[in-house]
């Protein structure tokens, strides 16, 4: 197994009105809303670029991307965890089910964005 955390993918994206609209409509707790998002697969990845937008409840709302597109789809989180980390915080995969590339944790480090 390898115990390295994967490097994520550099690519980001702007927030439209619309999806902006959309994120502002969900029935979450969530303080604010990022208006650029950081792809959070591994760099590398196949297929679309993916960042979580919203959760609410157990479904997460990504947005996923390509370099002439975008929309917004519902997902639960990835079950995958480390066996020896007793919370999600901390042991979970950040991920959503069926995402490519290795598993992510919440110990890894993102960048800030802009908060709107």
């Amino acid at each position: 197994m390898d115990d390295e955390k994967p490097v994520i993918c550099p690519a980001r994206i702007t927030l439209d009105a619309a999806q902006i609209a959309f994120f502002g409509s969900l029935p979450a707790e969530a303080p604010s809303l990022q208006s650029e998002l950081r792809c959070e697969l591994e760099q590398g990845h196949e297929g679309s670029h993916a960042a979580l937008g919203q959760q609410v409840g157990e479904t997460m709302w990504w947005i996923q991307w390509t370099l002439s597109a975008s929309e917004i789809n519902p997902y639960t989180w990835c079950p995958a965890r480390e066996p020896a980390v007793p919370s999600r915080d901390d042991g979970d995969c950040t991920l959503f089910v069926g995402h490519p590339g290795r598993h992510s944790s919440a110990g890894r480090t993102r960048e800030a964005s802009e908060v709107i």
